[in-house]
């Protein structure tokens, strides 16, 4: 008992000395909530792409979303459920791992793909964000990841009816970390060289 309560001061004793005035309370709670409104679209994404039964046909109403769906067959619903969760939790491993680094590490100075800094999302906790210094870098990272993953949600639906979940796993992984990583870092990367030559995304 004695060493939980010394491992809650010492962490208690961390989190006193680190300012947090520097960080906008209407910028951090508009982040978590448009973090989590992203992460909503994941198992829509997987659930327009696959869902047929009538029953999910009639939440259509409800559920905007579901553009897409009905345009699997029946017989590969589950698997395409399956398939976008998987991706899902390999993107979150990946982003953890280094993608969040490979994106958007402020210390690589080659302007195409971040360095290893912040390998397993090392030195990511409070100090100030690339993206913005009123928000926490940590929680600009689960914001970038919840885009990462509805991509690759996006991307599962190219397996529809013809491939299989363990291959697409292994895909999604390089996938995540040559295509995405690098493209996310020139346009939004601080040091990418699509950042600093001014070009502006507007994909959202």
């Amino acid at each position: 008992m004695a060493l939980s309560e010394s491992v809650w001061e010492v962490l208690n004793a961390i989190l006193k000395k680190r300012d947090t005035t520097q960080f906008d309370r209407g910028d951090i709670s508009f982040i978590i909530v448009a973090g989590a409104m992203v992460s909503f679209m994941i198992p829509g994404v997987g659930s327009q792409i696959c869902l047929t039964s009538g029953f999910i046909r009639s939440l259509k109403v409800l559920y905007p979303a579901f553009l897409y769906s009905g345009l699997a067959r029946r017989k590969s619903a589950l698997s395409l459920i399956w398939a976008v969760t998987a991706s899902n939790a390999v993107c979150i491993f990946q982003w953890y791992f280094w993608g969040y680094s490979l994106a958007f590490s402020p210390t690589a100075t080659n302007g195409f793909i971040g360095n290893l800094a912040h390998f397993g999302l090392m030195n990511v906790l409070g100090d100030p964000s690339p993206g913005s210094p009123l928000i926490p870098d940590l929680l600009y990272a689960f914001y970038q990841m919840e885009f990462a993953c509805v991509t690759v949600g996006i991307l599962m639906g190219g397996i529809a009816e013809r491939g299989r979940v363990l291959p697409a796993m292994i895909f999604t992984f390089l996938w995540l970390t040559l295509v995405y990583c690098p493209l996310a870092c020139w346009p939004w990367n601080i040091n990418g060289w699509g950042f600093k030559y001014g070009v502006l995304d507007y994909a959202g």
